[in-house]
């Protein structure tokens, strides 16, 4: 189809009060897109750092208690193997000082100052006094939604 006679120079020029509404509707439909797309994409990142934070922190936690389990058998062993059945070192004495030499440590001495501390932060307490290190335990802290500067009062 071919239009005969029309010639586009000849053709009235849009009226620029319209042409400038048009362009100041598709710019504001534009930037509430951006904006509503960049808040959406910044909220994700959000959920998934927190959870990136709490997946390191269980995995801190999992490898100072794998840590601690080895570093306990290889100890055991290595005083085992080192004991040479003699006089004074019958079986069960090797046994008693192994036992001796793989418990626990004993509770610190500030354990006075529990009453003062905040209920909610007693198993991150607890997770120090097992060994976990100090980083992991704030990152879990921080991944719960709690502050991790609390426990440096305590250390």
């Amino acid at each position: 189809m071919e239009t005969v006679g029309l010639e586009k120079h000849e053709l009235p020029p849009t009226n620029q009060k319209r042409m400038v509404a048009f362009i100041n509707h598709f710019v504001l439909s534009t930037v509430n897109f951006l904006n509503k797309f960049a808040s959406d994409c910044e909220s994700k990142f959000i959920r998934y750092e927190h959870k990136i934070q709490s997946l390191e922190a269980s995995i801190s936690i999992v490898e100072a208690k794998l840590s601690s389990i080895d570093a306990l058998r290889k100890e055991a062993d290595v005083s085992a193997m080192n004991q040479i059945p003699t006089e004074g070192n019958t079986p069960t004495d090797i046994e008693e000082r192994t036992a001796e030499d793989v418990s626990l440590p004993e509770q610190p001495a500030d354990e006075l100052e529990v009453t003062k501390r905040d209920p909610t932060y007693d198993k991150y307490f607890k997770m120090i006094q097992v060994g976990v290190p100090i980083p992991a335990v704030k990152s879990k802290i921080g991944s719960e939604g709690l502050d991790p500067s609390y426990i440096d009062a305590f250390l």
